[in-house]
């Protein structure tokens, strides 16, 4: 191999460090992540697609109306540990008046049964019960690059707790358009 390209600068250094004298005829360099912020932003009023995000918001939560949506974006896989972020969400709306539960959803934008993760749908039935007040919505289908910017601005907050992660592209979206993250 004459080529190692890292994603962040710690690991050029690391590639650097571990290889040692091998290094000197070697290419290390770094290959830096990034997006457009042109396509994953915040959409308000005054935005072009403004309309066009409302029918989206809309058909999502199927007209409802939420103060505080949480969201995930990920495969499902074990290591991303989504019974963990459905167990928190949980915790967090235990703490609240059932009309304050009622004003809140949490968002899986992900398969709700993979071979590599979880029967996310009977996590939920084992943890939630079918208690109303939970909100949870799955979002399966495969979505455009302008339909996860709409995405990204329905929702409050990002929430990835998966146990090993190299860079959190969905994180990285979500701080795009503003959203904090929980990771």
């Amino acid at each position: 191999c004459d080529l190692l390209m890292g994603i962040s600068k710690q690991t050029v250094n690391i590639n650097k460090l571990v290889l040692g004298e091998k290094a000197k005829d070697k290419i290390i360099s770094y290959v830096p992540h990034g997006l457009n912020h042109q396509i994953f932003n915040t959409i308000d009023e005054t935005h072009s697609e403004y309309e066009q995000f409302l029918e989206f918001k809309h058909n999502l939560f199927q007209g409802k109306e939420y103060d505080f949506v949480l969201h995930y974006n990920s495969r499902n896989i074990r290591r991303k540990q989504i019974p963990d972020t459905i167990h928190a969400y949980k915790q967090f709306v235990d703490k609240l008046t059932l009309e304050q539960a009622s004003k809140c959803a949490l968002v899986l934008h992900t398969q709700k049964v993979d071979m590599n993760g979880t029967d996310l749908p009977k996590v939920i039935e084992a943890l939630c019960g079918n208690d109303s007040r939970y909100n949870i919505i799955f979002s399966e289908k495969r979505l455009s690059t302008p339909q996860m910017n709409y995405l990204y601005n329905c929702t409050d907050a990002q929430i990835q707790l998966t146990s090993n992660e190299g860079w959190g592209l969905s994180l990285t979206e979500a701080l795009l358009v503003g959203n904090p993250i929980i990771a």
